[in-house]
């Protein structure tokens, strides 16, 4: 059953969201007039069943679940919670759409404007690991592969720095130097052109203004 439910996520394509934990956020789906929203891992159930714009939400769901049916009937979710996470099917008219929703838990992390601040991660680059990415939001802020050095996203240049051989002793950690109050927000760590995850995975940066 396990390889089936893989191989119908292989053969039917799934998109991903990301949503911090308590935050809102929506799984995409389609232009149609029947739609049937449900999870399917790692629990089975139906989460809603609209029929031509009629939506019926389900007990269990309907204290932070919606249908918003003037954004292609996406699933709008008021408050993610950890319990959230999970594979999602939305059935447009009969035509199944695969979602997976990842809640993430983040560490608080406070700087002062123009200071440096090092958000410390790890992974296990001994076997085969050629690449790390560090993601702000969902815009890149470093790239960094083994055969080159290391990229640094759109208004990182030159701020932005991993921990010297660090991926020889599996320490992947970024720098960032003269933080700025748009350096603010969700940072994730990921090796694997980011299927694999760093630990710790993600941090939520928050800057302070400096005083004069």
């Amino acid at each position: 059953m396990k390889i089936y439910w893989i191989l119908a996520l292989f053969l039917t394509g799934t998109s991903s969201v990301s949503v911090v934990l308590n935050h809102p956020t929506s799984l995409p789906c389609g232009n149609c007039e029947n739609v049937v929203w449900r999870k399917i891992f790692p629990i089975e159930a139906t989460v809603a069943d609209c029929q031509k714009r009629k939506c019926i939400i389900k007990e269990s769901f309907r204290q932070r679940f919606n249908v918003m049916h003037e954004e292609n009937n996406s699933l709008f979710l008021k408050s993610a919670k950890y319990n959230d996470l999970g594979q999602y099917v939305c059935s447009c008219d009969g035509i199944d759409k695969h979602v997976n929703l990842e809640v993430v838990v983040p560490i608080n992390v406070t700087v002062v404007e123009l200071r440096n601040v090092t958000l410390p991660c790890y992974a296990d680059t001994q076997s085969g690991v050629s690449d790390v990415t560090w993601l702000h939001n969902e815009k890149k802020a470093l790239y960094y592969t083994t055969k080159g050095a290391p990229i640094p996203g759109l208004g990182y240049e030159e701020r932005v720095s991993l921990t010297e051989d660090g991926d020889r002793d599996g320490d992947v950690s970024l720098t960032i130097t003269g933080v700025q109050q748009t350096d603010a927000g969700l940072y994730r760590c990921f090796v694997r052109d980011e299927t694999a995850k760093g630990y710790p995975h993600a941090y939520m940066l928050h800057v302070i203004s400096k005083t004069r």
